[in-house]
């Protein structure tokens, strides 16, 4: 409600982003938790950017190949010309450090593995234990999207999270989910802006 307000509406994205971080690390902290969803070395690093262009080489294909052909048949427009992207890096960074960062954080850094603490993890998906934390975190994760700004495609995010939780249990570090949902929105943004009705 407040986003129509004036200086609140330019500094929401950065609140939203400090609340993300700093109200989970308090939580952990206070409950005198570890917390256990970061990469713990190089190794671990470069294993979790590993998975991301694996997992990312495997999605990103298929689905903007499905996507063309929705925006063509189901959007009506005409034709794709690849967009230029000027402001790449800035984009990236934003991406990065005020979106999917303090995202990953909380939702499937924070949230999902509490859940986990909770709750077994009873399936085994393509090799990764996976359980109810993955599936409720990407609901909530998917609803929370339309609090903030209603769209009515917001249902969809459910699927995206899917991955990002995957990508969490996978490498035991939430630096994958970060990658694959910075780079999922900054190709989205492109995709969109290369079509001519």
């Amino acid at each position: 409600m407040a986003k129509g307000v004036g200086f609140i509406g330019k500094i929401l994205p950065v609140a939203i982003a400090v609340l993300f971080l700093y109200g989970p690390v308090a939580v952990i902290w206070d409950r005198r938790r570890r917390i256990d969803f970061l990469d713990d070395g190089v190794v671990s690093y470069l294993k979790s950017i590993r998975t991301f262009l694996i997992v990312a080489l495997i999605i990103f294909p298929p689905y903007l190949i499905a996507a063309h052909f929705w925006q063509l048949a189901v959007n009506g427009y005409t034709s794709f010309s690849a967009a230029g992207f000027p402001d790449f890096w800035r984009a990236a960074m934003f991406q990065i450090l005020i979106i999917a960062l303090p995202e990953e954080f909380y939702f499937r850094g924070y949230f999902q593995s509490t859940i986990n603490l909770v709750t077994q993890r009873r399936w085994n998906i393509f090799g990764t234990r996976l359980g109810w934390g993955w599936l409720i975190t990407a609901l909530v994760f998917a609803f929370a999207h339309s609090v903030v700004y209603y769209r009515w495609w917001h249902f969809a995010i459910f699927f995206p999270a899917l991955v990002f939780g995957y990508l969490r249990e996978r490498t035991g570090a939430i630096t994958a989910p970060v990658l694959f949902h910075a780079a999922s929105n900054l190709l989205m943004d492109w995709f969109a802006r290369s079509y001519i009705g």
